[in-house]
């Protein structure tokens, strides 16, 4: 079966030849290419769309160059406390809040509003020994649920070096 259609193909090829440049002959030569880089092993382009190529480029996670720890201390003399400056630099912070829950937010006002109440509402509640991931750049306080013992909150931050 595949002679008669290769002798089709072979006739047909006679009848219209394919034109220099055109559609056919580019497609024939882009697999010829392929074909050839494939043999030689390469073969690293990758089709988009159409005849458009890109080559690929290999990538990796590259860790931080810089990664910094601390210990947050919340007490009923000191119930708000900033957890992670603005930072342009920060890629990313582990927050772990270690004896207590504690509230988590962005905005100063709203901690010292909530600090040392159980409330239903308000900022991130953040309950003990859960760490919690922060991938942002913007500044964070922390608030104490509980002024009756202190709260120690661990912070881990990765940071770009500038």
């Amino acid at each position: 079966m595949t002679g008669i259609v290769e002798t089709i193909v072979e006739d047909a090829e006679d009848l219209f030849p394919p034109k220099p440049g055109g559609m056919v002959d580019r497609h024939r030569k882009r697999k010829a290419a392929e074909e050839a880089a494939r043999e030689d092993g390469s073969d690293t382009t990758t089709e988009t769309t159409g005849r458009n190529k890109v080559k690929a480029v290999r990538t990796a996670a590259e860790a931080p160059n810089l990664s910094g720890v601390s210990t947050v201390l919340l007490t009923a003399a000191q119930p708000v406390r900033r957890l992670l400056p603005r930072d342009e630099n920060r890629r990313s912070a582990v927050v772990l809040a270690v004896d207590n829950d504690v509230y988590v937010t962005t905005d100063p006002g709203m901690a010292i509003n909530v600090a040392g109440a159980a409330t239903n509402t308000g900022p991130f509640y953040l309950p003990a020994g859960i760490a919690i991931p922060i991938d942002s750049q913007a500044e964070f306080y922390a608030a104490c649920t509980t002024t009756a013992t202190s709260s120690r909150i661990s912070v881990l931050v990765n940071r770009e070096s500038a």
